[in-house]
């Protein structure tokens, strides 16, 4: 019972006390602002310095507002001057690095203090190029990638809102050989590719954000790499290879050094080579490896066979790595002609010669004898000389093979 007594005791007097003192009693002031009932929009493009809003408060009692903002960070980003209540930035906003503030202002009568908080949101503007992920940009492919084929993926993305966060791609300046999908950043084979004619391509992949007032682009670089595939024949050099070889060269004397290129460029195969058709007698041998024709038995102009020269055809065929042979051939033909040295003296067309003449017979009387003398070589041409008796046969001219009768 005392406890109460004392209570109620306490509340009369202070009853009694506000009752006399009604007319002093002070009225705190409030805020008008409605951003405080739903969020300010500041754009993160806002200068420092700027004024970004004002705050607005009022005191029943007409005392002198004074206006603050309190917090850490809400200090370092904004100043509220006091007497005004002007709101002003003190530092740059990013709406990709920080997109929204809670902000706690406050406004006195020197009395006492209310405090409200805000949400300020920060806008977005374009203010960020698209930035390429995973560079450097590189792919090898081979020299028979099909048509169509998609062979690599360019990735760029832009962190601002809307359209200016919208990135699309492109080829600067655009190229022949490949394409990319303007939005999936997709690239692709369009046109048959070649080793032998091109090894490399250097492409420059442009990403454009897609704001309608200052789309903003960025570049990057993609190397494509192109490996050789084995889809070329090969080809003989220095051609022709039309030759002439003494009559009588000794056995392994080289008429000729055949030669073949593998085309292909990147990794160029050995080349075998073969004799085709032409080799009479197998009088020639082709050495597989390096090419080499040389001679492979006792060549005589004379013989029939050989008069004429050759014409001899072979093939140079794409060794595999296991020194197998390949699919890839090429073959040429040409000319081998024997020359002729005068190994071979004059011949009678008879071992022996009679002839009946009567005692009487005059000096410088015409015999009926007819003698013929032939030279194989060519060098005499085969000379046919008919001569009388008594007579020295043999040619005319001096130093030649010479028969007696």
């Amino acid at each position: 019972m005392g406890c109460h007594a004392a209570t109620s005791c306490l509340a009369a007097c202070l009853f009694v006390l506000i009752s006399g003192c009604r007319g002093q009693v002070n009225r705190l002031p409030f805020f008008t602002n409605h951003f405080f009932d739903t969020y300010l929009l500041i754009s993160e493009d806002t200068p420092v310095g700027s004024s970004v809003t004002q705050l607005l408060a009022r005191d029943m009692d007409n005392d002198p507002l004074v206006f603050g903002v309190s917090g850490e960070e809400a200090s370092r980003f904004f100043a509220v001057e006091p007497d005004t209540g002007v709101v002003w930035l003190r530092q740059p906003l990013d709406r990709e690095t920080k997109s929204e503030f809670t902000v706690e202002f406050s406004v006195s009568d020197h009395q006492g203090v209310i405090t409200r908080k805000v949400n300020i949101q920060v806008g977005d503007v374009n203010d960020n190029a698209p930035t390429f992920h995973n560079q450097p940009y590189s792919v090898r492919i081979p020299e028979n990638t099909p048509v169509g084929t998609p062979i690599f993926i360019v990735n760029a993305t832009d962190p601002d809102l809307g359209a200016g966060g919208s990135v699309l791609y492109s080829f600067q300046p655009p190229s022949p050989f490949f394409a990319i999908d303007s939005a999936r950043g997709i690239v692709t084979v369009v046109r048959e590719l070649d080793y032998e004619t091109t090894q490399a391509y250097q492409l420059t992949v442009n990403a454009t954000d897609q704001d309608k007032t200052r789309p903003l682009s960025t570049l990057a670089n993609l190397a494509i790499i192109i490996t050789d595939v084995q889809d070329m024949d090969p080809v003989f050099i220095n051609l022709p290879y039309s030759t002439n070889i003494y009559e009588h060269s000794p056995p392994g004397t080289t008429v000729r050094v055949i030669t073949a290129i593998d085309q292909d460029k990147g990794r160029p195969r050995g080349i075998g080579y073969t004799i085709v058709s032409g080799n009479t007698n197998s009088i020639f041998a082709l050495d597989y490896i390096s090419g080499a024709l040389t001679l492979n038995g006792l060549l005589d102009r004379e013989n029939p066979l050989y008069s004429h020269g050759f014409i001899l055809t072979v093939k140079g065929t794409e060794l595999n790595d296991d020194r197998t042979p390949s699919n890839a051939t090429v073959t040429t033909t040409f000319n081998i002609l024997v020359i002729d040295i005068n190994d071979n003296a004059p011949e009678f067309n008879s071992s022996e010669y009679s002839v009946a003449i009567t005692e009487l017979a005059q000096v410088g009387f015409a015999l009926p004898l007819f003698i013929q003398v032939v030279d194989k070589d060519e060098v005499s041409s085969g000379n046919v000389w008919p001569v009388q008796t008594p007579a020295l046969l043999g040619p005319s001219n001096p130093g030649k093979d010479t028969s007696y009768l």
